[in-house]
């Protein structure tokens, strides 16, 4: 009777171990919607210049207490121009908008936004490693990819309880990048427009 006592008391100790392991099957799915919710894309930029082709645009994220953090991914094109060929680009985008004004109530100001970004550009003349042709170290850089950094602002418009969105911004941002800056290091003669461009760009915030 003791053997079938200690039985009953381990199983329903494991039974209870089990209950509060495994979740109510609600509490699953508010869970994985949250995750998921996480994943999903809240926003998309199109976005001119910039270093990352002529036009380039693509979905983003943004998060934070105060979405003051945005992830972006773009795919651009720079298109044929003197019967040069155009080639695809890619980039990843890291913004950083530390506040923000509301002028009132449809209208805010992020009088600074900046951050970083990678730019990857297909094509046969962009190349990562130095190709047979060249001396050895002739080039120390890959021409294919650039580190940028940049500084812009952007004005803010809510959107209509009607409408679908949150809020559609116009932003404009200076940048230049890795390699702009090592060739103006000590060189007098580059300026600095010379190495600092100017783009424009829409972003859309569906939530």
């Amino acid at each position: 009777m003791k053997f079938f006592s200690c039985i009953f008391l381990l199983v329903s100790i494991l039974c209870i171990a089990q209950l509060h392991a495994n979740p109510p099957h609600d509490e699953k799915l508010t869970l994985y919607k949250k995750r998921w919710d996480r994943l999903m894309p809240n926003q998309s930029k199109l976005q001119f210049a910039g270093s990352m082709g002529m036009f380039s645009g693509g979905p983003g994220w943004s998060y934070g207490k105060r979405d003051q953090w945005e992830t972006d991914l773009y795919l651009g094109f720079i298109p044929e121009i003197d019967e040069i060929e155009g080639h695809m680009t890619t980039t990843l985008k890291q913004t950083y908008t530390p506040f923000r004004f509301r002028l009132n109530e449809f209208i805010s100001v992020e009088p600074v936004t900046t951050g970083i970004y990678i730019t990857k550009i297909f094509g046969e003349y962009f190349w990562s490693k130095l190709p047979e042709r060249y001396p050895k170290n002739y080039y120390f850089w890959a021409v294919n990819t650039r580190f940028n950094i940049f500084v812009g602002q952007s004005f803010v418009f809510k959107m209509g309880t009607k409408t679908l969105g949150k809020e559609l911004s116009f932003f404009y941002e200076f940048n230049t990048n890795d390699l702009y800056l090592i060739s103006a290091f000590g060189n007098k003669t580059i300026g600095l427009k010379d190495i600092v461009g100017l783009s424009f760009g829409i972003r859309y915030r569906v939530f």
